[in-house]
């Protein structure tokens, strides 16, 4: 909840335009000034928040594909990238400061013990999109049906999102985020900003490894996460 209030704190402060968020969240590495674009949206790096709307999009792209993966997202250079279906143009910070913008709350359970049956995390849960052009058409699919290739034998709608908040950061003089660069997961690592509500090929190392309707490796992606209102 401190790091959520030292975010936080310089929000009022808004009207003048902008706020230099080493102030917001330290120590960490360098993050973007957080920029008041208007009509309650803001600029958190590259990241665009849509506080009203409780979305938020992250220019990125295509980092891997037909590899095994357990990360959706990872920061660029992040230790995981090798395991990462898509690089985005965030810290950790930065990622957990927009998550925070538009409502995500860490629920403190997820702290204290991960369920061992696999019983789905507790949390906030959140919307993920991917979306990228192709012969000059937008073309736009939910995160799970990037992720998964018909092997995996996963169906794309039973995939849920849930904020955790990194919460390996808790009592941490830094964010762990920021270190690994790890955003969103779908394996359960606590370093993770947002994760799968359930693990997604566990025990089957190598069974996710993208969808083929995804573009070339290196092709520019717009990662899109909005808050689901009706929590779990």
């Amino acid at each position: 909840m401190n790091r959520r209030k030292g975010l936080l704190a310089g929000l009022g402060c808004l009207a003048a335009i902008r706020i230099p968020l080493a102030s917001a969240q330290a120590p960490a590495r360098p993050v973007g000034e957080l920029k008041s674009l208007g009509q309650e949206r803001y600029l958190v790096g590259r990241i665009v928040v849509d506080k009203r709307a409780r979305r938020f999009t992250v220019p990125g792209r295509v980092h891997l594909f037909d590899k095994p993966l357990e990360y959706l997202a990872t920061s660029p250079g992040g230790m995981k990238a090798y395991e990462t279906l898509f690089e985005v143009d965030a810290t950790g910070s930065e990622f957990n400061l927009a998550c925070i913008l538009i409502g995500l709350e860490r629920d403190p359970k997820v702290a204290s013990a991960r369920p061992s049956d696999q019983a789905p995390l507790v949390g906030p849960r959140v919307a993920i999109a991917i979306a990228w052009s192709a012969d000059g058409k937008r073309r736009q699919v939910s995160a799970a049906q990037a992720l998964l290739n018909p092997e995996a034998d996963i169906k794309p709608e039973s995939v849920e999102w849930v904020y955790v908040g990194a919460p390996a950061s808790e009592g941490q003089d830094r964010f762990t985020a920021d270190d690994t660069g790890t955003l969103i997961g779908f394996k359960p690592d606590d370093n993770n900003v947002i994760e799968s509500a359930t693990g997604i090929g566990i025990g089957a190392y190598g069974s996710v490894r993208g969808h083929a309707m995804l573009p070339p490796v290196g092709t520019a992606i717009e990662l899109i996460v909005e808050a689901v209102n009706a929590a779990k």
